[in-house]
């Protein structure tokens, strides 16, 4: 009886997750995706390279001493101090998942990265980081914990998180990828659509065509087109994208499957 029960729970539970899709997520003045708050750093060379090395498959420890360097650089570097506390939020969280990813053995530097992620994420909140940017990287630290301590409550949060951040914000470049990424790689049963994914994506690209673009994230979109295309038989397309992504970053598995690396 008790099992009858939480099964009819958990199904009522994916069945709320599918129906939560945003209604209104073109409805603003501002274009879609066309506010990157994070534009001051398009050219920061200490985040650049941390994250080049990271997404071209180098090794935690020498990641760390990037992030040092990323620390050390930020005091002078002329950003507002929120924003100064949001990249290394958003830094952390890249490092928490290279660490659960790396092998067991870094499973608590992982987890000490993603405390140090959540800290840097209410600093910046309180330093009056704009509401899509604390909610982009609450969505985030949600999704990664699954990955680093296999919380589940977390990850079943992050789709309404994610489309609930792009519903309220459609104008922050980072909720629409953070979105588009969500209906991309969920599975069907707690709302993806490999379809809207990639519409989202092309969205993304008209953007990346219109504005400068930092190159991770034009690394983001040109992978996320490269999956979407690929998930709807595209596979033209999807090698065309995925060339283009891997010019950027060498290492990323999705990428390297549809070039049959």
């Amino acid at each position: 009886m008790i099992n009858s029960i939480k099964k009819k729970m958990t199904a009522a539970i994916l069945f709320l997750l599918l129906l939560v899709v945003p209604a209104n997520i073109y409805a603003s003045d501002v274009p879609v995706g066309s506010v990157n708050y994070f534009s001051p750093m398009i050219g920061d060379e200490y985040y650049g390279a941390l994250l080049k090395h990271i997404f071209n498959g180098g090794d935690i420890t020498e990641a760390v001493n990037l992030y040092s360097s990323l620390v050390a650089s930020l005091p002078s570097s002329g950003y507002e101090l929120w924003l100064q506390e949001a990249a290394l939020a958003r830094a952390c969280l890249i490092l928490a998942r290279d660490a659960a990813e790396t092998g067991p053995e870094y499973d608590l530097w992982a987890e000490t990265f993603m405390n140090e992620a959540d800290k840097l994420i209410r600093d910046a909140e309180r330093d009056g980081a704009p509401e899509s940017v604390v909610q982009v990287l609450d969505a985030l630290s949600f999704s990664f914990w699954y990955l680093v301590d296999g919380s589940l409550s977390k990850a079943m949060k992050f789709p309404s998180m994610a489309d609930d951040t792009f519903e309220a914000h459609p104008e922050d470049l980072h909720a629409l990828l953070l979105d588009a990424d969500r209906y991309l790689h969920s599975p069907g049963i707690v709302g993806g659509n490999k379809r809207r994914g990639l519409e989202m994506f092309q969205t993304a690209e008209n953007v990346m065509n219109e504005y400068e673009v930092a190159e991770w994230d034009r690394f983001t979109i040109l992978s996320g087109l490269a999956v979407g295309y690929d998930k709807n038989n595209d596979k033209e397309k999807a090698r065309t994208y995925a060339e283009e992504a891997y010019k950027i970053y060498t290492a990323d598995s999705n990428v390297n499957s549809i070039l049959g690396l």
